[in-house]
């Protein structure tokens, strides 16, 4: 595989895998040009800062890419690392966007513009004893997020099945689990994926129940991973950190972290019955920020809510607040 100068790898002739900086701890987001025969398109296009306009234009210049002959930008998912730059990308290009339907509804829902998803989001939390100040810390995050990324442009739905390219075909599949509808690409003969934030290789994807969206996505992931180990994948590219040779065995590794997950969550429900609780447990060892808990809340919802939907725990709602029961 070719190295250009700066953070970005030729992985054909035609596709080019792009680290574009992002200001969270995994630094760089892999986005993608490739070139059909026919079109240039983008994959993901990153967060909206100033280092990221600025490592494109780069990109653009020292790939003899004239922005206005991208044709069309593709984003796999609606999180801001992936999606946030799409306003500037699509002005700048004048590309036609796309996303899978369910990732289409959830950009509009959560950075259309309205408060929705944030009062959406205190009001759960609140239903999970999350506290004050920290219940409005997330409403603010959510709406700073929403804030730095519209407006946006007009979002089409991606229908294809598959993008033609010089080399053969590469499929389109739709994984649910740390998106509702999460596009990856396949190219069937030289068994390449790229694979987004689908599986990443040292750290597990975020698995999270919000409102709006999949109201069960550990089932749903757990449906993905073990789709994955039957895949016959020969090299995954993810969206954060280095390639995958192994998705398989990457793939069981996360099946098993979940498991394990599951598993302390039952021990500490036998003291602590509310989500909120659990998850102080579950993360007592880490010192995070208001963003952080919101992750780690919303992720401790979803697998309870994977325990309850498999009848493994019950949950009750006691004076406007939920309690998770053996």
């Amino acid at each position: 595989m070719a190295v250009l100068s700066g953070n970005h790898q030729q992985i054909t002739d035609y596709l080019t895998r792009i680290g574009i900086p992002v200001p969270f701890p995994m630094k760089y987001v892999y986005c993608y040009i490739f070139r059909t025969r026919e079109e240039i398109i983008l994959i993901d296009v990153g967060f909206p800062t100033t280092d990221a306009k600025q490592y494109w234009e780069e990109v653009f210049e020292e790939l003899s890419i004239n922005p206005t002959d991208i044709s069309k930008i593709i984003l796999t998912h609606f999180h801001p690392d992936h999606s946030g730059l799409i306003s500037w990308m699509q002005q700048k290009t004048g590309a036609h966007v796309y996303m899978s339907k369910e990732e289409a509804k959830m950009i509009k829902t959560v950075f259309g513009g309205s408060t929705k998803q944030a009062e959406a989001t205190y009001e759960l939390f609140q239903k999970h004893a999350v506290p004050e100040p920290l219940l409005t810390k997330v409403k603010e995050n959510v709406l700073f997020l929403s804030n730095k990324v519209n407006p946006l442009p007009e979002i089409n739905n991606f229908n294809e099945s598959q993008l033609d390219s010089p080399d053969g075909r590469w499929a389109v599949h739709k994984y649910s689990g740390h998106a509702e509808g999460h596009l990856c690409f396949y190219h069937e003969s030289q068994k390449i994926m790229l694979i987004g934030d689908v599986v990443l290789n040292r750290i597990t994807p975020n698995i999270s129940l919000w409102p709006n969206s999949d109201q069960n996505p550990l089932a749903s992931y757990f449906s993905t991973l073990h789709c994955l180990v039957d895949q016959d994948i020969r090299i995954a590219y993810p969206a954060h950190g280095t390639p995958i040779e192994n998705l398989a065995q990457r793939a069981k590794e996360i099946i098993v972290h979940h498991k394990e997950r599951l598993a302390n969550i039952l021990t500490i429900l036998e003291t602590n019955q509310v989500a909120f609780e659990v998850t102080e447990k579950l993360f007592h060892h880490k010192k995070l920020t208001d963003h952080q808990w919101r992750f780690a809340i919303a992720e401790t919802l979803a697998h309870l809510e994977y325990l309850v939907e498999s009848e493994r725990i019950h949950k009750i709602s006691t004076n406007g607040t939920f309690q998770y029961k053996l």
